[in-house]
């Protein structure tokens, strides 16, 4: 069941599924001192990354198919815009290290939660983290930081403190695609049990 989360008064939908993320502790004087400084220091392949997602959202879907000729460039793009994602997707997977990967259980664009079933996690609250937050459907990943916001049981929830805004889109974005497509298989789900 998806549920809400409350950061600095804005409420993002909390959406059950599975994300590969990145979970690094870092030290207090570790982060960055403003937002300027963190949107400086974020690597290359997560900022071409949100850049390109931000690009597909804003520029492929306002075409109109309103004849053969557009149907057939809306094709092309689509193929272009493919083979781009294709490649993206590989140099984003490069960047995940396998050794501090976590998997989510839910996520939106104010926190994520993780299981906290492994006793080498030592995590307390207000504990600060640099995190990277993987997006294969959208061909994507999210560079941030983030705060231990709650421990509850086995899951630990953390809230995002340094994430540019267009990666919280991007963020929202997905969590309506991952939404969409479960809506769709539960209604599937209904069908043949009828």
């Amino acid at each position: 069941m998806a549920w809400f989360v409350d950061m600095n008064n804005n409420e993002y939908f909390l959406v059950e599924h599975v994300l590969s993320i990145n979970l690094q502790s870092i030290a207090e004087d570790q982060l960055p001192i403003d937002q300027l400084s963190f949107e400086d220091e974020i690597p290359g392949p997560f900022r071409m990354a949100s850049d390109l997602a931000k690009a597909d959202a804003s520029i492929l879907t306002p075409l109109k198919l309103n004849s053969d000729n557009t149907h057939a460039l809306w094709s092309y793009l689509q193929a272009q815009n493919q083979k781009i994602n294709t490649l993206l997707s590989y140099v984003l997977t490069q960047q995940d290290d396998p050794k501090a990967r976590h998997q989510t259980t839910k996520f939106s664009a104010g926190s994520l939660i993780i299981n906290n079933l492994n006793k080498t996690n030592t995590w307390k609250i207000n504990d600060n983290v640099r995190l990277k937050i993987f997006l294969p459907e959208e061909s994507s990943a999210i560079y941030c930081y983030a705060i231990v916001s709650g421990i509850e049981d086995t899951k630990c929830i953390f809230t995002y403190t340094f994430i540019r805004e267009q990666d919280r889109e991007l963020l929202i974005r997905a969590s309506l695609h991952v939404q969409s497509q479960q809506l769709k298989n539960r209604a599937k789900q209904r069908e043949l049990k009828s």
